[in-house]
């Protein structure tokens, strides 16, 4: 039994049942505030000096169909940072255009990249060798469907990739390292030498400037070194660019100042819990602190404070950007949050309940759609705040020091007890365009609080 299961049984007896996220889903009826990122039939004109800041930060892949997984869609980010690729690819059914609530798989690729000489200068063929030398590959089924193929050891690498390696203990949102397993690293090419190529070019779309990533072609010629020497007809990839602040756009005129808290709900960061939220924005912060309590399947559970096992708090700077169809139904603005600083809080009425799970709880043993566990620390103690901000997981899988893009509307809504602000931020289960922007609104909304 995992970790989060011993905690929830123990608690109230209850069944247990995640973009890293999870919660309540997009809903198709729901406004389609944003439009996926067409990539421009434009020849790039500017081609950017290959250095290793040139490649810094992250790059994502349009959705399309998987070439490594027959019979479903795909979408990878690549993210460099020094001398360091890690890749992650977020596998989801068919024809779903890669909506976060119809994954199905999701791997982890860590690289290490070594930068060759520059071919061709100054033409619009220039690009630059790399060898790209993969050290770890990491798994985790999504859905029960991909849990029981990769169980499955009937099912080999002859047939995907993606498999189970002989393995039969894998568990749906868990992962798996890979990394020892001769076949799999035979299939992945661990601790071999790749040899690639790469170019990064300016493109104008609508008035912006993009970033664009292209590597070799592959299955295509190779030189002497087993190196491609053309790149990749289209776009391979786009940098996630940031919130660029407009000038007129402040919390203040934009309706954002204030307290703003979210119901008893299942949502965002630990699938099994209930959750209440209370988001405070002032100047150009955001502060947020969720409180998590039990969740059983027969509701007979709430969000009371009796019950409740653990709060998190989060610090975030923010920065607002454009309107966008302004006036119009589906009118929102851009917003660009960076958080700074998480701290968990373990109750004293569960304490002992909590603290063993805390303390055991890691990268490995906990599920991929958790956000706030214990993270490897230890020395938990009872309604005392742990700073997690510096720890490496936890830097990754809550984005902190880095600007996540994000969109939000704030409605009038008219009801018995009189108009009341309600405030809506993106879809974190629904899709995202090419720079990581939710394309819909939360089905749910956060009420403005009365003062």
């Amino acid at each position: 039994m995992q970790l989060n299961s011993k905690l929830q049984l123990v608690i109230f007896f209850i069944s247990m049942v995640m973009l890293t996220a999870c919660g309540g889903g997009g809903d198709d009826s729901e406004p389609r505030p944003a439009t996926p990122r067409v990539t421009p039939a434009v020849t790039p004109a500017v081609i950017t000096s290959q250095t290793s800041q040139s490649l810094e930060g992250s790059w994502s892949t349009a959705c399309q169909k998987s070439k490594g997984l027959d019979g479903y869609d795909e979408q990878d980010i690549f993210n460099f940072k020094g001398n360091t690729r890690t890749t992650t690819k977020f596998f989801y059914l068919p024809n779903t255009n890669c909506k976060h609530s119809e994954e199905v798989l999701r791997e982890r690729e860590v690289a290490g990249i070594e930068l060759g000489k520059v071919v061709n200068p100054g033409t619009s063929t220039e690009h630059t060798k790399i060898n790209i030398t993969t050290t770890k590959v990491i798994l985790a089924p999504m859905n029960s469907t991909l849990t029981a193929l990769l169980n499955n050891t009937g099912h080999t690498s002859m047939q995907s990739i993606y498999n189970g390696y002989g393995l039969t203990d894998w568990d749906r949102y868990y992962w798996k390292d890979l990394s020892s397993i001769d076949a799999a690293k035979n299939s992945f090419k661990i601790t071999k030498v790749v040899p690639d190529i790469f170019q990064i070019s300016d493109i104008m779309d609508d008035g912006t400037t993009d970033k664009v990533l292209k590597l070799g072609v592959q299955g295509g010629n190779l030189d002497s070194d087993g190196r491609p020497i053309s790149l990749a007809k289209k776009i391979t990839a786009f940098m996630q660019n940031k919130t660029i602040e407009q000038p007129e756009q402040t919390q203040q005129n934009a309706g954002l100042i204030g307290e703003w808290y979210y119901p008893c709900r299942r949502a965002k960061g630990a699938k099994k819990y209930l959750q209440r939220k209370l988001l405070e924005f002032t100047g150009n912060n955001l502060k947020t602190l969720i409180s998590f309590y039990p969740y059983s399947t027969n509701l007979v559970t709430g969000c009371f404070a009796s019950s409740r096992l653990y709060r998190v708090y989060l610090e975030a700077d923010i920065v607002l950007g454009k309107v966008i169809n302004k006036g119009g139904a589906n009118e929102h603005t851009e917003i660009g949050i960076k958080t700074t600083k998480a701290e968990i809080s373990l109750e004293q009425l569960y304490y002992n309940n909590s603290a063993p799970v805390f303390n055991a709880a890691n990268f490995y043993n906990t599920e991929v759609t958790n956000l706030y566990y214990g993270y490897g620390q230890t020395g938990w103690k009872s309604d005392a705040w742990k700073d997690i901000s510096d720890v490496p997981n936890a830097i990754t899988n809550l984005n902190i020091g880095t600007q996540v893009p994000d969109i939000f509307k704030i409605s009038t809504v008219t009801t018995d007890e009189g108009d009341r602000k309600d405030l809506k931020m993106g879809d974190y289960k629904g899709r995202f365009d090419i720079n990581g922007r939710a394309m819909s609104l939360e089905p749910e909304a956060a009420v403005r609080v009365k003062k």
